[in-house]
């Protein structure tokens, strides 16, 4: 059987891309295309080199961990091992059912066309057709798990920069019109970031005394916020007046801030 290396790394980078692009979905991740064509572009290129290598079962299987997790690290840009753990389990469940399911759909449709196929093209064209069917399903695939996995509306997200104490830190944000909270003296909005961020520790470890409170009440009862009213707030392109509160949580679906709709 003659294999060709452009139409196999063609099919690896077809099948990483959609699987990569299911999993940020399924863990409401902020899909960047451009980490996630790379990370295909490296899943396709490994696909072509581990066939002409022939690593034994062993080696094989360990490189083929190493260049996942690394995928998803590109993909993902995940921070914490846990995290980076949890997107390669679910790439690699994600990889494998929809193997399984294109296996099973280009087995049918190859056995429907492969006469005809045969009859009117040549050998190149061929595999190239073969090829087309396989594309042809993973764009299907893409779509229809794109309509299950996504809402009609889209989520909205942003970048704000924050600068306090003479430094500035990033966050993404994730854009939110139930977030109502204000602070009462001075009617600002809270933009609310995970505590684990840098700008988060930051500020639970002030003094309260430089603090404001920010009072909430929600199904779990009442409570009070503590927050800072940083030097300057960029959201998006924006400069805006607003107050920083961290709350503990590890993130919100995959975003490290909450910000107003009102602000963005």
């Amino acid at each position: 059987m003659t294999l060709y290396a452009d139409v196999l790394f063609a099919i690896n980078f077809s099948m990483d891309f959609v699987s990569l692009f299911i999993c940020a979905m399924i863990l409401h991740k902020r899909i960047e295309k451009k980490r996630i064509l790379l990370a295909s572009v490296l899943g396709g290129a490994y696909g072509v080199i581990d066939i002409i290598l022939e690593t034994n079962a062993i080696i094989g299987a360990l490189i083929s961990v190493f260049v996942s997790l690394l995928m998803c690290l590109i993909a993902f840009y995940e921070k914490k091992l846990k995290r980076l753990i949890l997107s390669y389990i679910m790439f690699w469940a994600t990889s494998t059912a929809l193997g399984g399911i294109m296996s099973l759909l280009y087995t049918f449709a190859n056995k429907l066309l492969a006469d005809i196929i045969a009859s009117y093209s040549y050998q190149s064209a061929y595999n190239g057709a073969r090829f087309f069917i396989i594309a042809s399903i993973s764009i299907i695939i893409g779509i229809i798990f794109s309509r299950i996995f996504t809402s009609k509306k889209d989520v909205k997200s942003t970048e704000i920069k924050i600068t306090y104490q003479n430094k500035e830190y990033k966050l993404s944000a994730l854009c939110d019109s139930g977030n109502l909270l204000t602070e009462p003296i001075s009617a600002k909005c809270v933009i609310l970031v995970t505590s684990n961020s840098d700008i988060g520790s930051k500020i639970t470890a002030l003094e309260d005394i430089y603090k404001r409170y920010i009072p909430y009440s929600d199904v779990g009862g009442n409570g009070a916020l503590k927050g800072i009213i940083p030097e300057k707030i960029i959201v998006g392109d924006n400069m805006v007046d607003a107050i920083i509160a961290p709350i503990n949580k590890n993130d919100f679906g995959g975003f490290d801030a909450l910000v107003p709709s009102a602000l963005v």
